[in-house]
């Protein structure tokens, strides 16, 4: 089984949403990151089992009130993009498009968010 990540913004954007929503209301974010896992396990499983994105090569991953964008790159899925079901698709966002001809900026080459820990208090 292929081994599920986020990438640097996905993880940047994710905890910031799981840090507002702590504030109010800590149970409710600690189950929204229970509810990602969950979705890594399943894309890990089966990570051809969503919709074609709109970008070549990704897909589209409902979790209500969360959208996923997800991609495969050298055997690992990535989860590339979050974003909040009520906004628009994105059409090229940032990190989807190659930078200076490379395929991978040097930023996500780092080691990224692999689970584990449970914000809120």
């Amino acid at each position: 089984m292929p081994r599920v990540r986020l990438s640097r913004s996905a993880e940047r954007w994710f905890l910031s949403k799981v840090a507002e929503l702590a504030e109010v209301n800590p149970a409710a974010a600690r189950k929204l990151v229970e509810r990602l896992e969950r979705q890594r396990d399943l894309l890990s499983s089966f990570p051809q089992m969503t919709e074609r994105g709109i970008l070549e090569g990704t897909r589209k991953v409902s979790m209500p009130p969360l959208v996923l964008t997800i991609r495969s790159r050298d055997g690992i899925v990535e989860i590339a993009a979050i974003r909040d079901a009520r906004q628009k698709d994105a059409y090229a966002p940032v990190e989807m498009l190659p930078a200076d001809g490379h395929d991978e900026d040097e930023e996500d080459k780092e080691e990224t968010y692999d689970g584990g820990a449970t914000p809120g208090p």
